[in-house]
């Protein structure tokens, strides 16, 4: 609806669009453009106000799109991933966790260790694979100090045994993490024989054929380790073969596997079974000896005995034949482990007895004796002797162990020793003066050891005298 207007000069009331005043006359156009132009205006912002409004009304309508959950989760889950993956192998490629791993399969013959070694032999790199490397692991598996040795020189950032092993970086793990493998360097020998048609063998298996009464043959590259080689060929007829086993380190060696045969004896205790690498090749006659003619001889040949004790099968310690016939050794004793030796037994009874016949005065000697002041056998000496002392007859006296008989294995740690001792007495008396000298043999003496050292359980017993001189001082 139009708004009504009056004419601005007298009042009156008058039409939209009218030019003059009806009353007064006055000129009504320009007041009725300007009003116009006002409603105009005022129509405008009206509409623009409602424009705007719609607008905010339209803005305010409209919904808000809803959020993709299983994406966020998934890019999530995809970081979370990423970043344990990343600390997962950055602890698991840590250097000293990959040198446990590497340690631990180096002493384990079924582990994989090639997947840790490297070498720079082209030719021996080649040939890296698990079967190449047993010697290697078969050393150190048996070896537990070595491989303990091993260990603190690599942490040290040290190489071992003459740099053959080392530490170093071989590349990255997954483009980020440093690997680190185990440098082995080459290891090479030198087989040597000393007859012609001589087959050579490395663990069991054949290499190599000599042509000549003094061929050789180098084999390798090889991981450093443990190999057997053998020889095998004919003497005059015979069949003749020579086995060495060698624990190989880097740089080449010499082994000789010459063809020979030697004469030698097994002494021990009469009855006890003799055994040559492992193998029962006799028993001791009555003078505990058993004698081994034109014997085959190997670098690796060792003998060893085997006696009943308690019920219990006692084996001695092993004795490297070879290595006595090079000294001009022809009899071998094999000692039992914790047995004392004839030599520390005549030392250790010369000991006691020398020490008793001083008296109570000398406390070191009862330290010879399981139990010191306590055993039985120190007190029955330290009376015996004291006897001669009393006995007005006798003007002093010596008392010697003359010889150790036999030492016989008694059982672990543990043995009875068979020992002479010869007694000198100077006398006097109403006859004149006179020198007796007696020899009593102690056939079941016990020694013990007891840590690292050797100590006397019992002297033993002995009845009567194996022999008796008498000398008069008048002659």
């Amino acid at each position: 609806m139009a708004e009504e207007m009056f004419c601005p000069n007298c009042g009156t009331k008058v039409k939209t669009g009218e030019a003059f005043c009806p009353n007064c006359g006055y000129k009504l156009s320009s007041t009725a453009k300007s009003a116009a132009s006002s409603e105009r205006n005022e129509d405008t912002s009206a509409t623009s106000v409602e424009s705007e409004q719609s607008l905010q009304r339209s803005t305010a309508a409209q919904p808000q799109r809803p959020l993709n959950k299983p994406l966020i989760i998934a890019v999530v889950a995809v970081i979370v991933v990423l970043v344990g993956g990343y600390l997962g192998l950055k602890d698991y490629y840590q250097p000293q966790k990959q040198l446990d791993r590497i340690i631990s399969a180096m002493g384990n013959t079924d582990a994989n260790v090639a997947k840790y070694v490297k070498t720079d032999d082209p030719t021996l790199q080649h040939k890296l694979s698990e079967k190449s490397l047993k010697p290697t692991q078969k050393y150190f598996e048996s070896n537990r100090q070595d491989l303990a040795d091993l260990k603190s020189s690599l942490q040290k950032e040290n190489a071992y045994d003459n740099s053959t092993y080392s530490i170093e970086q071989s590349g990255n793990a997954w483009l980020f993490f440093p690997r680190y493998k185990l440098n082995i360097k080459a290891a090479y020998v030198t087989l040597s024989s000393n007859h012609n048609g001589v087959a050579f063998y490395q663990d069991g298996k054949k290499i190599w054929t000599t042509t000549s009464d003094s061929s050789t043959k180098k084999v390798g590259p090889l991981f450093p380790g443990k190999y057997t080689f053998k020889s095998v060929g004919k003497i005059a007829g015979r069949k003749l073969g020579n086995t060495s086993t060698n624990v190989l380190t880097s740089g080449t060696q010499n082994v000789s596997l010459k063809l020979r045969i030697a004469t030698f004896t097994v002494k021990g205790r009469q009855g006890a079974d003799v055994y040559l690498n492992g193998k029962k090749a006799g028993t001791l006659n009555n003078e505990g000896k058993l004698k081994f003619k034109d014997y085959p001889i190997s670098n690796d040949l060792k003998a060893s005995i085997a006696i009943p004790v308690s019920g219990q099968t006692l084996r001695s310690k092993s004795v490297d034949v070879n290595a006595k016939l090079m000294y001009g050794e022809t009899t071998i004793t094999p000692a039992f482990k914790g047995v004392v030796s004839k030599s520390d037994a005549e030392e250790l009874l010369e000991s006691a007895f020398s020490g008793t016949q001083s008296g109570t005065e000398d406390s070191s000697t009862a330290e010879l004796f399981d139990g010191q002041e306590s055993n039985s056998s120190y007190n029955d000496l330290l009376k015996f002797f004291d006897s001669f002392k009393t006995n007005d007859n006798i003007d002093d006296y010596t008392a010697e162990v003359s010889k150790v008989n036999s030492v016989t294995p008694a059982g672990k740690n543990k043995a009875t020793v068979s020992y002479s001792v010869k007694y000198t007495f100077n006398n006097s008396g109403d006859a004149g003066d006179s020198t007796k000298v007696q020899q009593f043999t102690y056939p079941n003496a016990e020694i013990i050891k007891q840590g690292d050292d050797y100590k006397i359980k019992t002297i033993g017993v002995t009845k009567s005298a194996d022999w008796e001189k008498n000398y008069s001082n008048d002659d």
